[in-house]
């Protein structure tokens, strides 16, 4: 019961990371698309799957997307917005426990990443054609193909940016399960 308890304890405590995470200003990757802001929310939702398991990461990518909606929506960017996000970061966690475990090789977790970062690329890619772009033009009367075009901004927004915002999602994350690896042993005793 005790070993319940403390992994619900942390589930809780890095969604409400990454919730803060995600609200935290976020950086611009592609000045001519300043909505599509990278932010580090990821990180915990790593450390829950590096230490936790798939599971445990999906309830903190739920809870963390939960409290966004809840206590900071924003109304139709939100509500737009928020199940891309979601989603995008489900195929990358999902992809990204391929290659996690401490018997893992290197070989190993270098291709969970690129698939992790390809995959969630080709979701964000799809999202956006099904859901995104229709929905802000019907609800936010932004039509980004009257604008720029849907192919113009797929292949030189969505795409560029999460195939950079997977990459620097990995490299941060991997950082912070490295730098924090005594913390899993203690959790797991």
């Amino acid at each position: 019961m005790k070993h319940n308890s403390r992994q619900v304890t942390v589930v809780a405590v890095l969604a409400v990371l990454s919730f803060v995470l995600l609200i935290f200003p976020k950086l611009v990757i592609i000045p001519s698309a300043s909505f599509l802001k990278l932010d580090f929310s990821i990180v915990p939702i790593v450390l829950a799957l590096s230490w936790l398991g798939l599971p445990a990461a999906i309830a903190v990518l739920v809870l963390r997307t939960l409290l966004k909606l809840i206590l900071m929506n924003e109304g139709v960017n939100t509500v737009i917005g928020m199940p891309v996000n979601f989603l995008v970061a489900l195929a990358f966690i999902c992809l990204l426990a391929l290659g996690m475990g401490e018997k893992a090789a290197l070989p190993r977790k270098l291709l969970a990443a690129l698939l992790a970062i390809l995959g969630m690329t080709l979701v964000a890619y799809v999202v956006n054609i099904v859901w995104a772009i229709p929905l802000y033009a019907d609800f936010a009367h932004f039509d980004i193909a009257k604008y720029i075009g849907i192919k113009p901004y797929l292949w030189t927004m969505v795409v560029p940016f999460n195939l950079v915002e997977g990459l620097v999602w990995w490299v941060a994350a991997m950082l912070v399960v490295q730098l924090l690896a005594p913390f899993k042993k203690r959790l797991q005793s």
